[in-house]
């Protein structure tokens, strides 16, 4: 390898080296805090190291490809930098949330210090993906990604202060989306051998020779393709494979929620995005007919469902099924310049709105978990996201019904990330969601346009019934729990910068429009 394929993969050996540290730091020295600066410091060194290797690319859309495994361009640069953002955010996130958990003075095996060794893998192997241009590159950047995942979803059974129904609906959660994962990665490797058999080649480079030279009807190729997008339709949760999604939602911890919604979906797009560029698959209408079937059913199922949720955290996870629908509606036409430049757009839109909602719903549940006032433990073992108000479970309306009054930089916050998710005009998902309109037009996708119309139709009416239970007062909240939510300062700058950008970028969408197109 040579020293300018070593310095196009910068970023990938900075969070290599930032994992062999942190290994080496907590076998030494057990502390949380310093694990969580390292681990920043690691993600910030490879934000660096991105902007490096972009000013060392040859200009007007220049490439480096390393071995043959992957392929380093602007494009790929901007979709690491992304995640790398992302990956920070949820960093400070997970930082609050087992700070409340983990009792530094407990004689078990109590350490939190895993956490961030798991999410610097999952970083790590994310960040491989967007760079893939080869099935073994591929598949070994997504099962690293997945199995960094799978012990985070279950994390919270190591916290000896986390509630007992918190413990349960973690460890499920985990077990569910490792049985379902490993039918996905099963079914995605039968997909590849069928691939090499009609090809015989791994490259992206090689698959596209053999796709031009693909013949009309059933053929060999064409079903190994098929199968390997059922694969990538489990991992982006489209329907029908859609089944895993809120419950591993909502008994994850929210930090992981917003990590598999944000970095691990966004990783997956930016794969299949080059995948389908390089080997020009939308070219076969066999596969463009399954993508356009799959974004019309998620779109509509994800929010009819969503409609029903008592729980955020469920109804945020069928929210995100018909984001995706949304996104692939503009993915169906990424042969074109127009089409890249909207999925782009719009899944910078839904990190940015998936994490400052998550971030909310996170800070609500680590509040949940500190001393009632007057008391020693924590407020309610139940969980903090349910939205009406039943007989039996009072904890929701202390801290959903009324937040305006009790909380209203929370409340603000949130307000702000389900109008984005809504497409409200000012806010970054407006953009993203005129994008789509524009590109539906542009392909005559009209099928499609109309269920993304109804589809946020429908997506209104729950976002807007969530800002009315934030909006009602309910005095017995104030007068039992106090009359604000207590979160830390990282919670408070981390929330400022994710609206910030979400306003930025609604009112001034151009700034990222001028990045995108310089890519």
């Amino acid at each position: 390898m040579s020293a300018r394929e070593l310095h196009a993969i910068l970023p990938l050996l900075v969070l290599s080296a930032g994992i062999v540290v942190l290994l080496l730091q907590v076998s030494f020295r057990r502390s949380h805090l310093a694990a969580a600066a390292t681990t920043l410091i690691t993600l910030v060194a490879s934000i660096y190291a991105c902007f490096q290797v972009a000013a060392a690319l040859p200009p007007g859309g220049g490439s480096v490809a390393v071995t043959g495994l992957l392929l380093v361009d602007h494009t790929a640069l901007f979709f690491c930098l992304l995640l790398l953002l992302a990956a920070i955010a949820v960093a400070v996130l997970g930082f609050n949330y087992l700070k409340l958990r983990c009792n530094p003075q407990s004689t078990t095996d109590n350490y939190p210090e895993e956490f961030y060794i798991l999410l610097l893998l999952v970083m790590l192997g994310a960040t491989t993906l967007v760079f893939a241009n080869h099935f073994a590159s591929f598949f070994l950047a997504l099962e690293l990604m997945s199995l960094a995942l799978y012990p985070m979803l279950g994390f919270s059974v190591s916290g000896d202060l986390s509630p007992k129904g918190e413990q349960s609906n973690s460890l499920e959660a985990s077990i569910k989306y490792l049985l379902l994962s490993a039918l996905s990665t099963a079914l995605g490797l039968f997909g590849i051998a069928l691939i090499y058999g009609a090809s015989g080649a791994l490259d992206f480079g090689g698959i596209a020779a053999a796709v031009a030279q693909l013949p009309q009807g059933p053929s060999l190729m064409l079903a190994g393709l098929a199968l390997l997008l059922i694969a990538v339709a489990f991992k982006l949760s489209l329907v029908p494979f859609h089944i895993w999604t809120p419950d591993v939602y909502q008994g994850a911890p929210t930090p992981v929620t917003a990590l598999i919604a944000t970095v691990g979906k966004g990783a997956v797009v930016a794969l299949l995005l080059r995948f389908f560029a390089h080997t020009d698959l939308f070219s076969i209408p066999a596969l463009t007919s399954l993508l356009a079937i799959a974004a019309l059913a998620s779109m509509l199922v994800g929010n009819l469902l969503a409609l029903m949720q008592n729980n955020i955290k469920r109804l945020l996870a069928y929210s995100s099924i018909a984001h995706i629908g949304y996104l692939i509606v503009a993915f169906l036409i990424g042969s074109s310049a127009f089409g890249s430049e909207a999925v782009i757009y719009y899944l910078v839109a839904y990190v940015i709105t998936t994490l400052g909602a998550f971030a909310v719903v996170g800070l609500i549940a680590d509040s949940a978990l500190r001393p009632a006032p007057g008391g020693t433990g924590p407020i309610s073992d139940a969980a903090s996201d349910t939205l009406k108000d039943p007989v039996h479970d009072p904890f929701q309306r202390e801290f959903y019904r009324g937040l305006l009054w009790r909380s209203p930089w929370l409340a603000c916050c949130l307000a702000a990330m389900l109008l984005s998710l809504a497409g409200i005009p000012l806010t970054i998902g407006f953009i993203g969601k005129f994008y789509i309109f524009a590109a539906g037009v542009q392909g005559q996708l009209w099928l499609l346009l109309a269920a993304v119309i109804i589809g946020s139709a429908l997506g209104l009416f729950y976002y807007l019934r969530l800002l009315l239970t934030m909006v009602q007062r309910e005095s017995e909240a104030t007068a039992t729990f106090g009359s604000g939510v207590q979160i830390a300062i990282s919670g408070h700058l981390l929330l400022f910068s994710l609206t910030a950008a979400l306003l930025l970028f609604g009112v001034f969408p151009q700034i990222l429009i001028n990045w995108i197109n310089a890519l």
